[in-house]
């Protein structure tokens, strides 16, 4: 066979498949590819703030570990500690 009668069949080929009815579903194809590309811009931002998220704790973290801080100490009293609550009453 010589190239010029496989490209003619090739034509014929293409324009049989041409000339054949689509199926319905291609019609909205184009909603569902653009719906799929939405749903993983909205994953990809989502796994972006996540990991934004876990590297500023961390960050915070370590930053909380570094800085001296004074020792603790207690109160002498509990706040909000009345004279006249119970336990001052009987001399607990």
């Amino acid at each position: 066979m010589r190239m010029e009668t496989m490209m003619t069949d090739l034509d014929q080929l293409l324009g049989t498949v041409r000339a054949m009815p689509t199926d319905a579903r291609l019609a909205d194809m184009d909603v569902a590819v653009m719906g799929g590309l939405a749903e993983r811009r909205d994953r990809m931002t989502a796994r972006r703030s996540l990991a934004l998220a876990g590297l500023l704790a961390i960050g915070i973290g370590w930053a909380g570990s570094i800085v001296p801080s004074a020792p603790a100490q207690a109160a002498p009293m509990p706040i909000g500690m009345s004279d006249y609550a119970p336990s001052r009453l009987l001399g607990q």
